[in-house]
């Protein structure tokens, strides 16, 4: 019997570490201007707590801002902080802030993809389908269920 307890307490032990939530250390920011800068987003956030990372993609062609970005920070606590600011404004745009990673490196990759797809598509109707073998990634990196076509072939 006391085998027995001694298993049975071990296993609850090891289910209340796989039960232990994992707080996020990263926010995603939307609605920035385009004129906003990397300087300009630390200098919003510089309140909540130590910033690790500001992931901030800009276009190739001007240097402007895509208009959302990535914050990394030290503590759970300064997430939580950037997230009350949520709905705050910024050069004149009202921001939306949520907790969470952003996948940059992913969605750009499938925007790369896709924009491939449609010139391949519009050269020959065959040639833009992708095999079924390869995941689809969502602009956030989820799993997106893969649709199917329709239409009729010229």
């Amino acid at each position: 019997k006391r085998k027995r307890k001694l298993a049975n307490t071990n296993s609850n032990n090891n289910n209340s570490k796989a039960t232990k939530v994992r707080q996020p250390l990263s926010v995603r920011v939307f609605g920035l201007n385009y004129e906003t800068t990397k300087d300009d987003v630390q200098q919003f956030f510089h309140d909540c707590g130590k910033i690790v990372e500001v992931t901030f993609p800009t276009f190739d062609d001007s240097g402007r801002s895509k208009g959302y970005c990535g914050v990394l920070f030290q503590s759970p606590k300064a997430v939580a902080k950037a997230v009350e600011l949520d709905g705050q404004e910024l050069h004149g745009r009202w921001l939306r802030i949520q907790a969470g990673k952003m996948y940059l490196k992913q969605w750009e990759e499938q925007q790369q993809q896709s924009r491939k797809a449609t010139s391949n598509d519009n050269e020959d109707n065959n040639e833009g389908i992708k095999d079924d073998d390869e995941p689809l990634v969502g602009e956030f990196g989820q799993k997106v269920k893969r649709r199917k076509r329709h239409g009729y072939k010229e």
